[in-house]
């Protein structure tokens, strides 16, 4: 049975469809599908066959949203595969980007410990270190959060606040805020400051909002891919709740994460007080769970 086959095996099942039901809920979800039929749909189960990577990606975006990833079978399913990209996204960290990953040297993906950051008993002095690794990475000035400031952020139920460690020594960071739809589209296009999110603007786990990614840091590049291994599997959980990711970038590198990962530039400009190039970035979260590089490389 093939990757999706198998996904789609459970689906079917969990839902009790058969496998010309399934094909006519299918027929319905997409132009794309209008061929399909019940040999289809069995030749895709048992592997004879595969969809191509368009109607792969339309496969998962269909599942999900007919709520395939509320069941914990196909949601574990889907976190086994996600976990596969340790290796391909700390290749893509190694050739692309300048200032968020350092020379740490590597180790296995299970040496390293995810923790929430504020579950940590020296918290703050985690916090300190995104904040210095913001400011140092960022034009001199422009970085303003504070501790307290960043600590509210991370403290909200909705917000993915994340450490990477090894040994009790702080590797690398990830920070997404969940915030209004409008928000992040606002800072998307630099219609509003990227720190200017007040806790009205937030949004909680449970509650319709977009993710507005503030920080990313790894020591390695290994590091780097096991933190945003871990907001794809944040992403995965809450699927249902989320509408958009957003990134403001004010770094040289910041456009590079839209090349094959499905977050799209959306805007870009000159910075009018600092002078540095900035750029929005905006897509759906299912554009960027089921990108067509992760498609390729896990379905």
């Amino acid at each position: 049975m093939s990757t999706i086959g198998k996904v789609l095996t459970m689906y079917r099942e969990r839902s009790g469809l058969t496998q010309k039901e399934l094909a006519d809920e299918l027929s319905y979800w997409s132009e794309d599908f209008a061929s399909v039929n019940p040999v289809t749909i069995s030749r895709w189960e048992t592997g004879t066959t595969s969809p191509g990577i368009a109607k792969k990606r339309e496969l998962l975006k269909f599942l999900a949203h007919k709520g395939c990833l509320k069941s914990d079978a196909c949601l574990d399913f889907f976190r086994e595969r996600y976990r596969l990209l340790y290796d391909s996204l700390g290749r893509i960290f190694t050739s692309r980007y300048q200032y968020i990953v350092g020379n740490y040297p590597d180790f296995r993906p299970e040496e390293y410990r995810v923790t929430p950051i504020l579950e940590h008993e020296e918290w703050k002095r985690h916090l300190e270190h995104l904040i210095d690794i913001e400011r140092i990475t960022n034009v001199e000035g422009y970085y303003t959060p504070t501790v307290e400031t960043v600590h509210r952020w991370c403290a909200h139920p909705g917000s993915l606040g994340i450490l990477c460690e090894r040994k009790g020594q702080n590797l690398g960071h990830f920070l997404m805020i969940k915030v209004d739809d409008r928000i992040a589209r606002q800072i998307a296009h630099h219609e509003r400051e990227e720190f200017d999110i007040d806790p009205g603007d937030l949004r909680g786990p449970d509650e319709p909002g977009s993710y507005y990614i503030h920080a990313l840091y790894g020591s390695n590049p290994r590091v780097a891919a096991i933190v945003n291994v871990e907001a794809y599997l944040h992403m995965l959980r809450h699927f249902e709740t989320i509408d958009n990711i957003a990134i403001f970038s004010s770094r040289p590198d910041g456009a590079e994460i839209t090349r094959d990962y499905g977050i799209r530039l959306v805007a870009k400009g000159e910075h009018p007080r600092y002078g540095f190039l900035w750029h929005g970035m905006l897509s759906p979260v299912e554009e960027i769970l089921f990108a067509d590089e992760i498609v390729k490389l896990l379905f």
